[in-house]
């Protein structure tokens, strides 16, 4: 039969649950600070919602950019859309067309004003 040479302490028993209890406390500590913490949780939802904006008005964009584009298909390409935009946007028409003017402070009539050309019909010369 062994004979026991030491004896053991009397606190040897509270060992392991005084290291469980630290290493709850850490864990407790831990969720208050740091990239888990509520605070950390809360700065993300915030992100979220604005990167959620973001991407709603992302989407709107590419919608109507894809519309667009649906428009220049050429099984569905409307030729006097096309050339009413063409001509708008180069500023240009034939020589046997009339251009009428809708505002005064549009751009098309500083040019023409610029090259000597009236920007009404009562100051032709």
């Amino acid at each position: 039969m062994p004979t026991r040479h030491r004896r053991r302490s009397r606190f040897s028993f509270l060992v392991l649950p005084f290291a469980l209890t630290l290493v709850a406390g850490y864990f407790s500590w831990q969720s208050t600070r740091g990239a888990f913490s509520g605070d950390a949780r809360e700065e993300l939802r915030v992100q979220r919602l604005e990167l959620e904006v973001e991407f709603a008005r992302l989407e709107a964009v590419r919608e109507a950019l894809e519309a667009r584009v649906l428009r220049l298909r050429t099984d569905a390409l409307d030729a006097d859309l096309l050339d009413e935009r063409a001509r708008a946007n180069l500023n240009m028409a034939y020589s046997n067309e009339m251009v009428i003017f809708h505002h005064a402070e549009s751009p098309s009539v500083a040019i023409l004003a610029s090259h000597g050309f009236a920007a009404d019909a009562r100051n032709r010369p």
